[in-house]
């Protein structure tokens, strides 16, 4: 019965010898087998060569990039080395468009003339916006605006107005009327039309900023300007563009698509009316209404009527009448007041009948032979009251305010 206690004691002991040894065997360092020739073969053997440990020294070769090794004073060699390393087109564009921002930057300070520094008792902003010429900054600005837009389309073949707008996000005006050209030639003719805004633009100046009346010098010249852009177009545009050209930019295209404000026009309707006014337009431009006799100003008279008839006939009454009101400037003015105010389309419409109903019953009395001339003020006193609380209880008061204050009411009360 003591034999099986006996075998487990045993058991143990073994098992403690053999983890013994394995201790040891871990434990103990062994020495490294020399290399070949590590020991020098004509020594005693109890004379042991002392190995001496090499160490070898680790060289990373990196792709590290450095801008330095791209940059060139000659902006040509720059964006070449840049494509050598396939930088993307787009980033190169932004890239060289932000260097010549950066080295025109000074220029542009410069115009404005602010101090270096600025005290906190020197009235500097209002010295600037009172006791400078504005438009002549604007005119600098732009002429510099000029010089990085011809350099980045020599160097990159891009239009810079174009550039900066998509980079923002903006709504570019000429690109989506001009999409139907390449791109080249959508830049080039891009550049033509603002060569030619520029140039009319400082002309009516006097008129715009200063109110003063164009003589006939200055109208002779801006004809001459319509007639040699016409002409570069025509130089530049295909047949087919050129009529592309016309429907999307054209005075007589714009003048349409302004009629058919609010309609729902379709493209039919479009066309009906453009093909008839362009044939008036193209006759008649050539003659300044200023400088018309009365008898040349009759036979346009004539004209515009008989072009009118021909529109009424064939829009039908209801779509003539829809384009006449998109004639009229006051409706556009009602709808930036509903849109203004958060109001239901239909108000506008509304108060734009009222505005036609006012009209017809004015005509109305103010031709009436029976009526004496205090009989017909009286009237029409009654009748501009009546209109103005009616268009006040179709607008509300802080629309109708608003309406009053641009200066767009005044058929109530004439």
């Amino acid at each position: 019965m003591k034999w099986p206690k006996f075998n487990a004691v045993l058991l143990v002991i073994n098992l403690m010898t053999l983890g013994l040894v394995g201790y040891f065997v871990y434990t103990r360092t062994v020495a490294p087998l020399p290399a070949p020739g590590a020991y020098n073969t004509a020594a005693p053997e109890s004379e042991p060569t002392v190995v001496k440990e090499v160490v070898q020294e680790i060289v990373t070769v990196t792709n590290e990039f450095q801008w330095r090794q791209l940059e060139s004073e000659d902006y040509k060699s720059y964006i070449e080395r840049l494509r050598s390393i396939r930088c993307p087109e787009q980033t190169i564009r932004d890239i060289i468009i932000a260097d010549l921002d950066k080295l025109l930057a000074p220029r542009v300070q410069a115009i404005y003339g602010r101090r270096p520094e600025v005290n906190y008792w020197q009235p500097e902003e209002e010295e600037l916006a009172n006791d400078h010429d504005h438009q002549q900054w604007t005119k600098q600005e732009r002429a510099i605006d000029q010089e990085k837009r011809q350099a980045i389309q020599e160097l990159m073949g891009v239009d810079l107005v174009r550039e900066r707008l998509k980079q923002k996000g903006q709504v570019d005006y000429y690109e989506r009327r001009l999409g139907f050209l390449p791109e080249e030639k959508r830049s080039q003719v891009r550049m033509l039309l603002e060569h030619y805004d520029d140039q009319e633009q400082a002309i009516r100046e006097k008129e715009w900023q200063d109110g003063d009346v164009l003589n006939a010098a200055d109208r002779t010249e801006l004809r001459r300007l319509q007639g040699e852009r016409r002409a570069k177009l025509t130089g530049v545009l295909s047949p087919d563009e050129q009529e592309q050209f016309d429907l999307w930019l054209s005075p007589t295209a714009n003048a349409v698509r302004h009629s058919l404000y609010g309609t729902d026009g379709t493209e039919e309707e479009f066309l009906t009316v453009y093909r008839l006014r362009k044939a008036f337009d193209e006759h008649w431009s050539q003659h300044d209404m200023e400088m018309m006799s009365d008898s040349q100003r009759e036979q346009w008279e004539q004209a515009k009527n008989a072009v009118d008839a021909q529109i009424r006939q064939q829009l039908g009454e209801e779509r003539y009448a829809d384009l006449k009101r998109g004639e009229d400037e006051d409706f556009h003015h009602l709808n930036a007041t509903v849109s203004r105010f958060k109001l239901p389309r239909q108000k506008a419409l509304e108060v734009y009948e009222l505005k036609k109903s006012i009209q017809e019953m004015r005509e109305t009395v103010s031709t009436n032979p029976d009526l004496s001339t205090a009989q017909k003020e009286q009237a029409l006193k009654g009748m501009a009251d009546e209109t103005e609380r009616a268009a006040r209880a179709l607008l509300g008061d802080k629309a109708f305010n608003y309406y009053l204050r641009r200066g767009q009411g005044y058929w109530i009360r004439n």
